[in-house]
């Protein structure tokens, strides 16, 4: 509902302003930009890196749980109550340990993917800025959330100018 909303705004934004007189518009994949910019490649693969270390760390913990249980199903039946059930209680707090790692990385990951992808945002919000300006456009707008539904020409898509911008600042 709100992105119809959004697109009826739009619309009646451009057509206000398209019947005010000389009205340019451009538009792009801002996804294929992110996906082919090279510091976005760069900054997937480290947090993928990151998160395999972490995932890692988590499977370590649970293979400890798993042989802590392996441990108490194979206590002998002499062991006292007592003994078995500090080794449950042993394998409760490693089990609490667990999802609190769990968490802890979850938020970690979303931290980390902040920290790696606002400086690549800035950059391509700067090259659309840039592009949009030697182009002398007035609107901007994102192909792939539905917006676009018509556009007269190729020269509107500056897709590979705002690409070409962006690996041009980082040469």
């Amino acid at each position: 509902m709100k992105r119809i909303s959004l697109c009826i705004i739009i619309l009646f934004l451009a057509t206000t302003l398209l019947s005010a007189g000389d009205f340019k518009i451009g538009y792009l994949d801002v996804d294929y930009v992110y996906t082919e910019f090279s510091e976005s490649k760069e900054a997937e693969q480290q947090f993928k890196q990151e998160a395999d270390e972490w995932k890692i760390e988590l499977n370590e913990k649970k293979k400890e749980i798993q042989r802590l249980k392996i441990e108490y199903k194979n206590l002998p039946p002499i062991v006292t109550e007592q003994r078995k059930e500090e080794k449950l209680a042993l394998i409760e707090k490693k089990e609490n340990e667990y999802v609190q790692l769990n968490t802890e990385i979850q938020n970690r990951s979303v931290h980390r993917q902040i920290e790696l992808l606002k400086p690549i945002s800035e950059k391509i919000i700067a090259a659309i800025n840039a592009v949009a300006e030697e182009k002398g456009l007035d609107l901007v707008l994102d192909s792939q959330q539905g917006i676009i539904v018509y556009a007269k020409d190729e020269e509107m898509d500056i897709t590979d100018l705002v690409l070409q911008k962006l690996n041009e600042t980082t040469e």
